[in-house]
């Protein structure tokens, strides 16, 4: 009998069927009658479904063992409801390679692909995603998305419930093993595709096949109508999905003086560095400064961010996950007089860190912690942007603006007129303290090289060697210059003059590179013509920023294998480099990004059991 039983019968003849099929689950509410449920107990689909040969009935289950893409399995029917409940119970599979499967509904013709999804995608940290197709299902537009911490995995069940009503509101609900949370764990407000239509389950994989398991699926009617407004609470602009292992509700806000430090207690910040006002912040429950688990705290950040730790300034001994972290040397000041206030730690979390990626943080009391007596303060700033200063609007000493030559960016650029002490100065304002990479645009059609000296707020950071780069002074090229640490505070970088007389300046770019006082000399450089100087470190990127493609140069110690990977914000790989044994030596890959938008990308690069990482920015 089944569903396509029940479908055929389900208006005239409900208590019938009742009476004729107790115990096959037909029906998940007597007093409101389902719309279809099938629990998957008999040998085959029948008519109801269309499904992919991938599918079968095994144990009382659906099964799909898909190695490829498209593994339907939706219903025959198609459906008028506006307003309906679907749930199911699924059995998720691991998150090795890349795998996904997804809820499918509201789609009118099985023939296209105008639907809602609700996608689960594993790899790369588990995701569920809520979102509507319009011409192909595999680019749909993101109504909502969270990460799912922990990802779900091959060895238990789960229940996931969508509630689609008329006013258009859709709201996912995920039952882990206690239950539904009141509070949707995605919304959306979308009137798109009105009706349930054809709705249903696909599997696809870029990997080796796997099981995925279908217990049930259901559908029915709501008890009663929403309006369309959102009951899900706003999300933070970088913090999100704050869990702690107590069970604790912390909350995210925004640091300010005069603002709560926990959740439990009435302390306020009395004294904020500049850079952290207005940044995210966790207020904690004092009641967990004991706690001493490794994995305490877990959140997620949206973009690349320097997160800051504020531990009690009584501690004797800090625990052993902190002290991976850089202390600043600033302070967090209470209104807690026997606290004090709490020393500030930092740590850059970027690439494969960030979103859908945790951060998860050890207890306040860790081993081998020792005297805090106030719970820790997590705060995020998100990475700063590349700065690009224009030289014309610099203070000029000697040179002058110039507008005989094409191609320059904003309104002119920068001529030198003497050998010595001509001068461009940029004064400008630094919200993040780090290391910042100086990069200039500039001109040098001359028959020989042109040097500068660079300081920040009088202070000498090394000398820039502009090269012969054409014989055309329209033609610009990019100088990656020395690193240097900036405070937070207002910063006066010169370029001076000294016996060459210069290039044609066009602008200064400042890149953020750590939190802290980077490893590579101060005064570093490289030229277009000279990569062999990139051997005096590790490994480096150049030109970086640039606009098609850029090398990473790397040196191997010992006979190793080596792994070369370019990845995106989102932490996917986008592009392996390199995978080879390689001998001692020097060595560079190219990573051409003519597929690519511009924008910011990582590289990993891994040398034996050694692993650095770097940023390249495409302009």
């Amino acid at each position: 009998m089944r569903a396509n039983l029940y479908l055929r019968f389900r208006k005239n003849f409900y208590l019938v069927l009742l009476l004729l099929a107790p115990g096959m689950g037909l029906f998940s509410q007597a007093s409101d009658p389902s719309i279809f449920r099938d629990d998957f107990n008999e040998n085959v689909f029948g008519n109801f479904w269309l499904a992919h040969p991938s599918w079968s009935i095994v144990n009382g289950t659906a099964f799909n063992l898909i190695d490829g893409a498209g593994g339907i399995l939706k219903t025959a029917e198609y459906f008028s409801e506006t307003s309906y409940i679907i749930e199911t119970r699924v059995m998720g599979f691991n998150t090795d390679y890349y795998r996904e499967f997804r809820l499918t509904f509201g789609q009118a013709d099985l023939s296209d692909d105008e639907l809602y999804q609700l996608k689960y995608t594993g790899y790369g940290g588990g995701r569920l995603t809520l979102s509507r197709s319009s011409d192909n299902i595999y680019f749909p537009q993101v109504l909502d998305e969270a990460a799912i911490f922990p990802a779900f995995n091959s060895s238990r069940w789960y229940n996931l419930k969508i509630a689609k009503y008329e006013s258009g509101l859709i709201q996912v609900f995920i039952d882990n093993g206690s239950g539904y949370d009141s509070i949707p764990f995605l919304e959306a407000i979308d009137l798109t595709y009105p009706n349930l239509g054809h709705a249903g389950w696909q599997v696809d994989t870029q990997a080796s096949p796997q099981g995925f398991y279908v217990d049930w699926i259901s559908a029915y009617k709501p008890d009663t109508e929403k309006p369309a407004i959102k009951e899900k609470p706003a999300e933070d602009n970088l913090i999100i999905q704050v869990y702690a292992k107590s069970g604790n509700d912390y909350k995210v806000n925004k640091i300010d003086i005069g603002v709560r430090q926990l959740i439990d207690r009435d302390y306020t910040l009395t004294t904020v560095p500049e850079y952290l006002k207005g940044a995210s912040f966790i207020q904690t429950a004092n009641d967990d400064k004991t706690n001493s688990d490794d994995d305490f705290l877990t959140f997620f950040v949206k973009r690349s961010a320097i997160i800051y730790i504020g531990y009690d300034s009584r501690s004797t001994t800090i625990p052993e996950w902190l002290t991976q972290w850089t202390r600043t040397g600033d302070r967090i000041a209470l209104s807690d007089e026997k606290a004090g206030y709490l020393n500030i730690y930092s740590k850059l979390v970027e690439g494969s860190e960030v979103y859908p990626y945790p951060v998860i943080l050890g207890g306040n009391s860790a081993k081998p912690a020792v005297g805090a007596k106030t719970n820790y303060l997590v705060a995020a700033v998100e990475v700063p942007g590349v700065k690009r200063l224009q030289a014309e609007d610099a203070l000029l000493s000697g040179p002058v603006v110039a507008r005989n030559h094409s191609n320059y960016h904003g309104s002119g650029f920068v001529d030198f007129k003497n050998l010595f002490d001509d001068y461009i100065e940029w004064t400008v304002q630094i919200d993040v303290p780090g290391t910042y990479n100086t990069g200039f645009r500039f001109a040098n059609a001359s028959l020989g090289e042109r040097s500068l000296q660079i300081s920040d707020n009088g202070v000498d950071a090394g000398i820039a060697t502009f090269i012969p780069i054409s014989t055309s002074w329209s033609s610009w090229a990019f100088l990656s210059g020395p690193t240097v640490f900036l405070s937070a505070g207002v910063h006066k970088i010169r370029l001076t003059a000294t016996g060459t007389s210069g290039p044609n300046i066009d602008e200064l770019s400042l890149i953020f590179v750590s939190k802290s006082p980077t490893s590579l000399a101060k005064n570093y450089l490289v030229s277009p013509e000279v990569p062999g100087k990139l051997r005096e470190i590790n490994y480096k990127a150049y030109p970086n920023p640039f606009l098609q493609t850029t090398s990473i140069y790397y040196e191997v110690k010992n006979k190793a294998r080596v792994m070369l990977s370019v990845y995106n914000l989102q932490g996917q790989q986008i592009q392996l480099l390199l995978n080879a044994i390689q001998a001692a030596g020097s060595y560079s890959a190219t990573f051409n990004s003519d597929k690519f938008a511009k924008g910011i990308y990582f590289f990993r690069l891994q040398i034996g059991n050694e692993i650095r990482k770097g940023k390249l920015i495409k302009e």
